[in-house]
C-alpha cells in the first residue's frame, strides 16, 4: 500500500514548476556535452532532436512523476494511465472532437498570426516576433528531413515524446492539482490550457494553443483517462508531420497557411466550435445516463 502524504496542491504545483526550471537548467547544462559527445554540430538537426528529447523528458515527464511520487500517490492511478474496458470509446470520442474543433483551431491560428499591436508597443512586438520566428525556423529544420527515417523519428519525438510528457505535466499532474485546490473542472482545465500555451513562448500561437490545451483538458475532465488527451494530441502533432512530409511545397499546403481570415471562414470556426461543444454535450449527457443506470 502507499503512503500518502499531505501535500498542498498548491505546494505540489510550485515543486512542479520549480522541478521544470531545474531541468530545463540540467538540460541546457548537459546538451553540449552531449553533442560533442555523439559528434553533433551545434545548431543542427541532431542537436534540435537532442534538445527536444531532454527537454522533455528532464523539463516535463520527469517533474510530474517526482512531484507525484512525492506526494504519495500511486502513479498510474493518479495520473489515470491505467487501461479501460471503454478506452477505445474514449479515444473515438477524443478524435472525434479533435476533427470539429479543427476548423476553429485552424481559424485562431491565421487570426492570431495577423494581430499587429499599437505603435507603442512595436519593440515588444518586434521581440515577440523574432522569438516566433526562432521557434518556426526550429520547426521548420526538424519538418525538412527527407526519407522515411526523418519522418518517422519526427512522429515518435516531435510527436509522440511530446505529447506523453507534456500531458503528464500539464492535464495529468498540473490540471489534477489545480482541481484539488480549486474544485472547478472548467477553471482547472483553463488555467491550465492557458500555461500550456504561455510556457511555449510563442504569442503568435497563443490562442490556437489555448484552444487545443482546453481541449485535451476537457477530454480528461471528461474521461478521467490520460490516454485520451495523449492520443488526441500525438494525432494533432503527427497530422502537422505528415502533411508537411508529403505536401510541404505543394500549392493547396501554401494556400492552407495563407488562408485569408475572412467572414466564411469565420463562419466556418464558429460552426466548427458550435458543433465540438454539442458533442461535448452529448457525451457527458450520455455519461450521466449510464451513471444513473
Amino acid at each position: 500500500m502507499t503512503t500518502r502524504f499531505t501535500v498542498p496542491p498548491a505546494t505540489r504545483v510550485l515543486y512542479l514548476f520549480l522541478l521544470m526550471l531545474a531541468g530545463l537548467f540540467v538540460a541546457g547544462l548537459f546538451l553540449p556535452l552531449l553533442l560533442h559527445l555523439f559528434g553533433l554540430e551545434s545548431g543542427g538537426r541532431g542537436a534540435v532532436y537532442l534538445g527536444v528529447v531532454l527537454q522533455s523528458l528532464l523539463a516535463f515527464m520527469l517533474p510530474a512523476y517526482l512531484t507525484v511520487r512525492w506526494s504519495g500517490h500511486s502513479l498510474t492511478k493518479y495520473l489515470k494511465l491505467r487501461g479501460d474496458a471503454r478506452l477505445r470509446r474514449y479515444i473515438t470520442f477524443g478524435l472525434l472532437a479533435f476533427l470539429l474543433s479543427y476548423a476553429l483551431v485552424s481559424f485562431l491560428n491565421r487570426w492570431n498570426q495577423g494581430i499587429v499591436l499599437p505603435e507603442s508597443l512595436s519593440s515588444v512586438e518586434e521581440w515577440m516576433r523574432t522569438l516566433e520566428d526562432a521557434a518556426m525556423k526550429t520547426t521548420m529544420l526538424l519538418l525538412s528531413g527527407q526519407g522515411v527515417g526523418y519522418l518517422l523519428l519526427n512522429l515518435f519525438i516531435v510527436a509522440g515524446l511530446a505529447a506523453l510528457s507534456e500531458e503528464l505535466f500539464f492535464r495529468g499532474a498540473l490540471q489534477q492539482f489545480l482541481q484539488e485546490k480549486i474544485p472547478n473542472g472548467h477553471a482547472s482545465v483553463w488555467i491550465t490550457a492557458f500555461i500550456f500555451s504561455l510556457v511555449h513562448f510563442q504569442f503568435y500561437g497563443f490562442f490556437p494553443r489555448l484552444v487545443l490545451g482546453a481541449l485535451l483538458g476537457y477530454l480528461f475532465l471528461y474521461t478521467r483517462n490520460l490516454w485520451v488527451p495523449i492520443v488526441v494530441h500525438f494525432i494533432n502533432n503527427a497530422t502537422v508531420v505528415v502533411l508537411h512530409f508529403f505536401w510541404g511545397e505543394s500549392e493547396w499546403m501554401e494556400a492552407l497557411e495563407e488562408a485569408e481570415v475572412t467572414p466564411a471562414f469565420a463562419v466556418l470556426a464558429l460552426g466548427s466550435l458550435l458543433l465540438t461543444l454539442f458533442l461535448f454535450m452529448h457525451y457527458r449527457k450520455r455519461h450521466v445516463e449510464e451513471v444513473r443506470r
